[in-house]
């Protein structure tokens, strides 16, 4: 993989595409990305709107960007075409130490999380509890996804640099995810939605507008992304801790607490050289001709005939039906296959939101909460809007039939527990399709599902609606289950922990 000619894009386009949003407090081009900390020399001052934006960008950027990519290949989604090397590495689950290390691990902790910390810090000072919800949830959002990567993250230690902490502790991921409930918890208890006005002039809180990339300031939907982010954090733990996740669920219906019925998305893209979708942007445009479409998730369309299936791929350019690789299988000879021309391509447009928890996807939480008996209601409901909420995002009209009574994607009347996770993960899988991916891939390695079949030789050695190691996997047939702690922190931090292979599972993982 050429990592340097991608590093120089990627940097570029970070600093373009931020600068864009007038992202004025871009702190991960100040700080040293090694030390996950804050610099003491550096002293800032700007205002909590300022920062705000920049913070946003940065987490936008790297899990719709970086993240997306990666998670679009492992969860098969996509696999690397035929006649192209640039993504074999990541296709073939053969990372090292260098990859995902200063341009998104070390961004997300000197830009966005960095950023995050200050809002929360001098929005507490001033009591501004809109701008202080909003960076708490923020945080916790890419807490979240970097300890679902790496399992152990440093966090309570981390951005200490002003205290002179270069070398921060990590923390298990299930402190993580305890100290994220609570943070939450805690912002959800102050007056976020009474502004400051003529009206109310007591009130400290600041009301946000467009320097909010995701709601425009709408407080409603931020207190429902952060019930909806807990209940994705409980539900995390469903398999290995199912006392906490159940009882954090249960109090959350108890309360009454609303879920996230629109998307969490940043949509501020224009249709310009650096102002596009950054996926869009690196994958497509800048290093176009190596994502194809995946043979698991294209022929599982195929088969259910899914409507969404020329939503979710083009059809080859060089004409023709519908063609994919099976996972990883980038090196085969087959003439009519060589080129991507030849092949499906994932749809993506420089225009498409960055999602951070859609509206299918909060949905479909809602229901395997209700299935496993934590949550009211009905989970058959839920699911069904799940469904309907991947078919409006994907511009899909007058297709709710693939869901009522004797379709191939009704939900069933009665059926065994795992049956009914089965039902819901897949229809997840699907849904976050060239937006989420690597939820998608997250949460296989916590349900299993789909499940696995044996490596295929040939695209009929495949069993419907199962996914498959890559079929040039360096890894003995065994998915990716973390990614490698970055050199760079290796070599600054002598409290890394000791390497453990990507095939070894996150904490959560123990179905």
């Amino acid at each position: 993989m050429n990592y340097k000619l991608i590093n120089i894009i990627a940097m570029k386009n970070i600093t373009i595409i931020l600068t864009i949003f007038t992202l004025l407090i871009f702190s991960g081009c100040k700080k040293d990305f090694l030390n996950v900390n804050e610099d003491p020399n550096n002293t800032r001052s700007a205002s909590v709107q300022m920062v705000l934006p920049g913070a946003m960008g940065s987490t936008c950027y790297i899990v719709g960007g970086w993240y997306q990519l990666l998670g679009g290949f492992w969860s098969q989604h996509w696999t690397q075409a035929s006649g192209a090397p640039q993504w074999r590495d990541i296709d073939s689950y053969n990372l090292t130490t260098n990859d995902f290390d200063s341009r998104q691990y070390g961004e997300l902790y000197s830009g966005a999380l960095n950023d995050y910390k200050y809002i929360r810090k001098t929005a507490l000072a001033e009591q501004n509890w809109s701008y202080y919800l909003i960076a708490t949830v923020m945080e916790a959002y890419t807490f979240q996804v970097l300890a679902d990567l790496y399992d152990e993250i440093p966090f309570t230690d981390a951005l200490q640099g002003d205290d002179g902490n270069f070398t921060p502790h990590f923390n298990p991921g299930q402190d993580v995810y305890d100290a994220l409930i609570a943070r939450i918890d805690e912002a959800l208890t102050h007056d976020y939605k009474t502004f400051k006005s003529n009206t109310s002039p007591n009130a400290t809180a600041i009301e946000p507008g467009n320097d909010d990339l995701i709601f425009g300031g709408n407080m409603d939907n931020w207190e429902a992304f952060a019930n909806t982010l807990k209940l994705k954090i409980y539900l995390r733990q469903s398999y290995v801790r199912p006392a906490i996740a159940s009882a954090g669920i249960q109090a959350m219906y108890a309360a009454n607490a609303p879920f996230l019925a629109t998307d969490a998305k940043m949509t501020q893209f224009a249709d310009q050289e650096n102002k596009r979708n950054p996926i869009y942007e690196t994958g497509v445009d800048r290093l176009g001709g190596n994502i194809s479409a995946s043979f698991t998730l294209l022929n599982y369309l195929q088969v259910n005939a899914d409507p969404r299936l020329d939503a979710i791929f083009d059809p080859p350019a060089a004409g023709g039906p519908h063609k994919a690789l099976p996972q990883g299988d980038f090196y085969n000879p087959d003439p009519t296959i060589v080129n991507i021309a030849n092949l499906s391509t994932p749809k993506l447009s420089g225009l498409d939101p960055v999602f951070l928890i859609s509206k299918s996807e909060s949905y479909f939480l809602q229901s395997e909460a209700i299935v496993r008996g934590w949550g009211t209601g009905s989970a058959k409901t839920a699911y069904d809007n799940g469904i309907s909420a991947s078919l409006e995002k994907f511009g899909i009209t007058g297709a709710d039939s693939i869901y009522g009574p004797g379709s191939v994607y009704a939900f069933p009347a009665s059926a065994p527990l795992d049956t009914l996770i089965k039902k819901i993960i897949v229809q997840k899988w699907i849904a976050l399709a060239n937006s989420q991916s690597l939820e998608s891939w997250i949460e296989q390695g916590r349900t299993h599902f789909p499940e696995l079949s044996p490596v295929p030789t040939t695209n009929a050695a495949y069993i419907t609606g199962q996914w498959t190691v890559s079929v040039n996997n360096v890894t003995g047939n065994k998915l990716p289950k973390r990614l490698l702690f970055p050199e760079s922190e290796i070599k600054r931090n002598p409290n890394t922990p000791a390497l453990r292979p990507i095939t070894d599972k996150i904490w959560w993982d123990t179905k």
